[in-house]
């Protein structure tokens, strides 16, 4: 059985590429993949589906009511602080053909400013001296070891919500291998390939009313459950270097250029998103359904869609009309229970790539943005609020925003930790 190795064992990840992933494994005649699963945080997810065989409940609800579907592509977990060894080892087994990451934003250790691998990050510091910490020491050694076991050729495909997530890796990868093993640097070049790819599915925490629904509609006391939605999406570029799963038969595209659908999304899905989850909190609301219920703020969401919309490629903007309307419909699910606060994390990440972006190129264009605009006003909102009422942001820039809390010119100083331009012109509710 060939193999895939997931770092960032999340709801998300078990919601799509595993589900792909167990799909594409129940086509007649198709090659038969299994997915080791690495928690990067703690043992809670490995002790949770290990004495259930890996297993999980996906359920997932939609206007055709909800469905119950049992899930077996994953097959193992490792946690990164009990099992580093096992982990090497994994990255470097032949068998292993795929590397799949959904460590989130924060998980790449990128400066906002520029992008590029933050080098002065501690736990980047402690990987360059052999340790594993971080993604990078972990790929390294791993890609070390493949190298003198003649491992084979390796895809490591990306899947979070990051611009050129593919490239941006890639990139990260080899500054990281200059510093640390150069000559790993042409291995890498001939062997490892990095695809660019686009994920959309929305995927809320699991709650006690999901484990209770699973256990009354399967009579399956599954400890570790997950929900979601109908919808879903992969866009990946056809960049592999070795064998993967038919994916393509479960849905998913290959397609040479995922750079406009990660556009659209990013723009419109990701932005949006963040707006509601900051005006919506503010608003006194919880979950997205109750957010988009609200007239103002569905104005607000639609809004930031259209402004965005005008900045995506010619080829894929004409679509935009038909993706707005789905992603309003999507947003109202009420089986979702989408938390605002899980939306809000990391936003000093998140909104240069799905606000801030959009904003400077609509500047370019000679256009105004007032959705983006009062979007970007509402995280500002929001962090003061937090701040005021004693509540540490969860964003890798807590401190950074606590400080600016307290600067004269408040709304300036939270500005600058989001890249927004001197130029943006904010005014707070």
């Amino acid at each position: 059985m060939s193999q895939i190795l997931h770092f960032g064992l999340g709801n998300f990840h078990r919601a799509h590429q595993a589900w792909y992933t167990d799909l594409a494994n129940r086509k007649d005649g198709a090659a038969q993949w299994g997915i080791t699963g690495v928690s990067l945080r703690s043992a809670t997810v490995r002790d949770m589906l290990a004495p259930q065989g890996c297993d999980y409940t996906l359920v997932t609800s939609g206007q055709d009511g909800t469905a119950y579907d049992r899930i077996s592509a994953l097959k193992t977990v490792l946690v990164a602080d009990k099992d580093a060894a096992a982990i090497v080892a994994k990255i470097a087994d032949p068998s292993t053909k795929v590397i799949t990451l959904t460590v989130t934003e924060k998980g790449y250790h990128l400066r906002p400013e520029t992008g590029a691998l933050n080098m002065d990050d501690p736990a980047i510091q402690s990987d360059l001296a052999g340790a594993t910490a971080t993604i990078y020491g972990f790929l390294t050694l791993g890609l070390r070891k493949r190298q003198a076991q003649n491992g084979g050729r390796l895809t490591i495909l990306s899947c979070d919500n990051l611009s050129a997530n593919g490239d941006t890796l890639a990139k990260a990868m080899q500054d990281f291998v200059a510093k640390s093993d150069p000559w790993l640097q042409d291995f890498m070049a001939q062997n490892v390939t990095f695809p660019n790819c686009m994920v959309d599915r929305i995927t809320p925490a699991t709650t006690a009313q999901t484990l209770q629904d699973v256990k009354d509609n399967t009579g399956w006391a599954d400890a570790a459950p997950v929900a979601t939605e109908a919808f879903s999406e992969w866009i990946i570029e056809d960049n592999f270097a070795a064998s993967r799963p038919e994916w393509h038969n479960t849905g998913a595209r290959l397609v040479p250029d995922v750079g406009p659908f990660e556009l659209r999304k990013l723009r419109l899905l990701n932005g949006a998103h963040s707006y509601l989850a900051y005006a919506g909190t503010l608003a006194g609301h919880s979950f997205v359904n109750e957010a988009i219920s609200d007239p103002v703020l569905k104005a607000g969401a639609k809004a930031i869609m259209t402004e965005a919309a005008e900045t995506l490629p010619d080829a894929i903007r004409a679509s935009t009309p038909d993706y707005i309307s789905s992603l309003l419909e999507r947003f109202m699910n009420p089986e979702l229970q989408h938390k605002l606060r899980q939306i809000a994390m990391d936003g000093t990440l998140k909104l240069p790539i799905r606000l801030v972006a959009t904003w400077t190129d609509r500047q370019e264009m000679g256009l105004t943005s007032p959705a983006i605009e009062a979007a970007i006003a509402a995280w500002i909102q929001f962090a003061i609020e937090e701040t005021k009422a004693g509540r540490r942001l969860q964003d890798p820039q807590a401190d950074a925003i606590t400080t600016a809390c307290s600067e004269k010119d408040t709304v300036k100083a939270l500005a600058t930790l989001i890249g927004a331009s001197a130029a943006l012109t904010l005014t707070l509710t």
